[in-house]
């Protein structure tokens, strides 16, 4: 039974586990409340039956993947085509799109007090307002677009310096921008793959260290569910977090480790943060506006990263190593997202479920 339900959220949860992505944005939260203990939510009932469904799901999605990339069936030699043929436009529309989110930031700014990078960390720092408007006009032309990705990066370490390592680990996905626009602007096309990477990779940590964050303070997502009725779909809240945090989870791992896959996840996830901007509103929209650019990038860019996980034996050994490597970075986020916060938050308090809803 509980199986069979788990199986139909993997299917229908997928819209509302994106939606909650930047789930700060919308609930009161309590961080010096800490999480809920690692071995408790490890044996979670939905958490272990979740692990077993989902190690041949990712093998076979593994196995797909490596058969059909190989075979160059006719979706990849599409994709691949259309690749070609828009790559050269990435680095404008990344320019124009960090031009307009920051500009949107700026305005945002004015109207309800300053912001760092997102509507959720707010500052009285006036300065921050005009790096950020810096970083609008920066970014317009490719030969400055390197400074705009200082200034990026240095709106980064100031929200480090203001709200902690812990919380900006919710955000790695600008450095990635930052990281994007530096190479493309002092290298150009010779090393497109390298900033394409950086998106990549920061994107995908973003999503895993949100998804583990569904595990770690299901509550927040719980008080959301409480203000939108109807959203949990009439399941268990409980077991919906679990089924958000690890759909999310399974996202995020093939856009690292896929080439067709990470391309469909790309999509999906697309689909999802846009559709997300309905029920939730312009903040949402502000908030996932990087993201969704940072989508459109990797639906349409190839993988250069996917062969590192590559096991170079066949498509069994391929699979088999990309689902090992799946629970070991399940266990090894879940183990830097616990040491991380005790490490910035070491006199919290023991794990009280109504304390870690109070915001401070």
């Amino acid at each position: 039974m509980m199986a069979r339900r788990l199986l139909i959220a993997a299917g229908c949860l997928t819209l509302p586990a994106s939606a909650i992505a930047h789930v700060k944005s919308f609930v009161a939260y309590d961080l010096s409340a800490p999480p809920r203990p690692a071995l408790s939510v490890l044996s979670n009932d939905y958490f272990g039956i979740a692990c077993l469904l989902l190690a041949p799901l990712i093998f076979g999605i593994s196995l797909l993947d490596h058969y059909l990339t190989q075979r160059k069936c006719l979706l990849h030699r599409y994709t691949s085509a259309l690749t070609d043929r828009v790559a050269h436009h990435f680095p404008l529309l990344v320019r124009l799109s960090v031009s307009s989110f920051f500009a949107a930031v700026f305005l945002y700014g004015c109207l309800h007090g300053w912001t760092i990078l997102t509507p959720e960390l707010h500052t009285h720092t006036e300065w921050i307002c005009w790096v950020q408007l810096g970083v609008v006009v920066l970014v317009l032309s490719r030969r400055s677009a390197v400074f705009a990705g200082i200034g990026i990066v240095l709106l980064y370490g100031y929200g480090v310096s203001s709200y902690g390592l812990f919380h900006m680990l919710d955000y790695p996905i600008f450095l990635g921008v930052a990281g994007y626009l530096i190479v493309d602007s002092l290298y150009g096309d010779k090393r497109h793959a390298l900033a394409q990477s950086a998106i990549r990779i920061c994107t995908a940590v973003t999503l895993l260290w949100a998804s583990i964050e569904k595990f770690a303070f299901p509550e927040w997502g719980f008080m959301l569910l409480a203000q939108r009725p109807g959203m949990d779909l009439g399941f268990n809240p409980e077991f919906y977090m679990v089924a958000a945090g690890f759909v999310e989870f399974c996202a995020a791992f093939l856009l690292l480790t896929g080439m067709l896959s990470a391309r469909v996840a790309a999509v999906s996830l697309l689909f999802f943060f846009v559709s997300a901007i309905v029920p939730f509103g312009m903040v949402d929209a502000l908030g996932h506006l990087v993201i969704i650019v940072a989508m459109i990038v990797l639906m349409l860019s190839n993988n250069p990263v996917a062969d590192r996980f590559d096991a170079g034996h066949g498509m069994t050994a391929t699979a088999t190593l990309r689902t090992g490597i799946f629970f070991g970075t399940l266990l090894l986020c879940a183990g830097l997202y616990y040491g991380t916060y005790y490490f910035s938050y070491p006199m919290a308090s023991e794990y009280q479920p109504n304390a870690a809803m109070r915001k401070t």
